[in-house]
């Protein structure tokens, strides 16, 4: 593709996903410096699947959302580990 050369929309089915996940994996695509638009389709009532709209430019857009996926992989990481690190130092009482 020449420079800055736009994708043709791309929809990809992410399944049965909870949609927050949709919206997290919108949220780092929307900063991607390759990557025009990124959109999540709702689940229909019916069919239960989210979908994820990419527009992106000089890369395929199946590739900009492995870059967010790993991207979120490394902030679940880290958020585990702090949230490990807190039941260390704190007793942490649930009723």
């Amino acid at each position: 593709m020449s420079s800055d050369q736009k994708t043709s929309p791309k929809e990809i089915e992410l399944g049965s996903i909870d949609i927050s996940i949709a919206l997290a994996l919108q949220s780092i695509l929307i900063k991607h410096p390759n990557v025009y638009f990124a959109g999540v389709t709702p689940p229909h009532p019916l069919f239960g699947k989210v979908s994820i709209r990419i527009i992106s430019k000089d890369v395929v857009p199946e590739k900009c959302l492995i870059d967010a996926a790993l991207l979120f992989k490394e902030d679940l990481s880290n958020l585990y580990n702090v949230i490990s690190s807190l039941g260390k130092t704190e007793k942490v009482n649930v009723t």
